[in-house]
């Protein structure tokens, strides 16, 4: 996945969204963000984010 287009705020958004909705699913026993592939995809913008030293709170995952 290519972030060259995509804004720091687009970028921040997204990865807030998951993160969001996985602290949902811990609060609620649901399993919205069990795939691997939400994961894998949480892990890709974090990795954008810290390449562009934006600010962004750590997800924590549903067991």
């Amino acid at each position: 996945m290519s972030f060259e287009r995509i804004s720091d705020e687009s970028i921040a958004h997204y990865y807030e969204s998951i993160r969001q909705q996985a602290d949902a699913d811990r609060k609620h026993k649901e399993h919205f963000t069990a795939s691997p592939r939400v994961r894998e995809r949480a892990d890709k913008l974090r990795e954008e984010m810290i390449k562009r030293r934006l600010q962004h709170s750590p997800i924590n995952w549903p067991s």
